[in-house]
């Protein structure tokens, strides 16, 4: 059970790493390389990846054969 545990926590992780580093790869692409991200721009991606990290964070429901049994 713990070691369960544990590879979800770390695949969770992972995920987490995955999407901000493609979201940090997708605005660095998409911006030109002399010019700035535009202000507005920047606020929305930071907002995005502020709401998938807080998504990421949130437990995750157990089955409910797994509550009984942690109980």
């Amino acid at each position: 059970m713990h070691a369960f545990t544990h590879t979800r926590i770390h695949a969770a992780r992972t995920a987490e790493l995955a999407a901000e580093a493609a979201a940090w790869r997708l605005t660095r692409d998409a911006a030109p390389a002399a010019a700035p991200a535009p202000a507005a721009l920047r606020n929305r991606l930071g907002e995005a990846l502020v709401a998938a990290g807080t998504r990421l964070m949130r437990p995750e429901q157990l089955p409910a054969r797994v509550q009984r049994h942690a109980v």
